[in-house]
């Protein structure tokens, strides 16, 4: 590798890592201000809420690595044709060909960090995180059974047990629920239990009564019950594992050897499975397709008083084109098992453009190159 060759990927590696703090802190903020939200209403402390909110940085790294790539290729590149150095180089003999030879090898080490993140790093946090979130929510039945006082777990629910057997069984329950404006809910029963059911926490009562108020028509209706079980699974700071958070946990090498054992025990189905296992391979090579889509639309064009902004915008918008493929993509593999070819559609697109745009910089006066040396006289 040439001293030039160095210069260059030292310089993406920088702006790389300074626009992908920036992009990490908006997302990371904008995820931690629920959380907070969350855990400290629930009564945790703040190291579980910098436990969380650390779990939760893994998944975004390959979310917001191909805009830092793309914006560290154009901020570069731009700068280095400003200064002339590019140009000075390409005077000594250097193609642009020749020239993209350190941004794709910056957006090939960028891609191999993200495959480890994406196939190891995501799906361990996932599973540290699922746990975490059991022990929390876990931690709801020593916080409920307070015998004697009216308890807010959440608001809009206030709860109350009159006194606790050594059995477990709880006596004289009360719970107010008043989430719903327009709806107003009083459950009294004499003992009941709290219980788990699938990690959630239930509260089943016996012999009580269910009053439901609502408010606009001031109608009160009010329901006996020998046995009735409450979900309080909403009320803890553990957030529902949906289908696709619980496929997040199965480790790459579990979807692909037995994506239908996954598909079962996930409650997903097979090609859901298996787009999953894709998408942590495609993913970081958009980094590279964004770092080289950035760096050859700059190059397509020689210096200009008025800027590079077309350039910077015509990247953009091959960026969205892409993205619109990959969504396309995801459809039809979703469809059938045999569409997974289809998800490296993307990529075969941005190397196509990529290729593309370095003919047309190899080969100026196609794009009318003439008119551009005019603007510099």
């Amino acid at each position: 590798m040439s001293r030039f060759d160095r210069y260059l990927l030292t310089q993406y590696f920088l702006m790389f890592g300074f626009f992908s703090l920036i992009l990490l802190l908006i997302y990371w903020i904008n995820k931690a201000i629920a959380l907070f939200d969350k855990l400290i209403s629930d009564g945790q402390s703040f190291l579980v809420f910098l436990e969380f909110s650390i779990l939760t940085i893994p998944p975004i790294i390959p979310i917001i690595a191909p805009l830092a790539a793309f914006a560290a290729a154009i901020f570069v590149t731009n700068r280095l044709k400003n200064d002339s150095e590019l140009t000075i180089m390409q005077a000594t003999g250097f193609s642009p060909l020749r020239l993209s030879r350190p941004i794709f090898l910056f957006g090939l080490i960028v891609t191999m960090i993200l495959l480890v993140i994406s196939h190891y790093l995501i799906p361990t946090s996932n599973k540290i995180l699922l746990k975490r979130q059991n022990e929390v929510a876990a931690s709801l039945n020593a916080k409920l059974l307070r015998v004697g006082s009216f308890i807010h777990p959440q608001n809009g629910i206030t709860f109350y047990i009159g006194g606790m057997s050594s059995t477990g069984i709880i006596e004289d329950v009360f719970v107010l629920d008043e989430r719903n404006e327009s709806q107003e809910i009083i459950i009294t029963s004499k003992s009941g239990q709290l219980l788990k059911d699938n990690d959630n926490p239930m509260l089943v009562l016996e012999e009580g009564i269910v009053q439901n108020y609502d408010v606009k028509s001031q109608n009160l209706s009010t329901t006996h019950f020998q046995d009735l079980s409450y979900d309080l699974s909403s009320w803890s700071v553990k957030e529902r594992l949906v289908k696709s958070k619980l496929l997040l946990t199965y480790s790459s090498f579990e979807l692909f050897s037995n994506h239908k054992l996954v598909s079962i025990m996930s409650n997903t189905s097979p090609t859901k499975v298996l787009e999953e296992f894709h998408s942590r391979t495609l993913t970081p090579f958009l980094a590279l397709v964004a770092a080289l889509i950035g760096f050859s639309t700059l190059m397509i064009g020689s210096y200009s008083r008025f800027g590079t902004s077309k350039q910077i915008f015509l990247g953009i918008i091959i960026l969205i084109f892409i993205k619109i493929s990959e969504s396309y993509a995801n459809t039809l593999m979703l469809k059938s098992e045999e569409n997974w070819l289809a998800l490296y559609m993307p990529i075969l697109i941005g190397f196509s453009i990529f290729s593309f745009l370095i003919f047309l910089a190899s080969n100026q006066k196609l794009i009318g190159n003439k008119k551009q040396s005019r603007e510099i006289v």
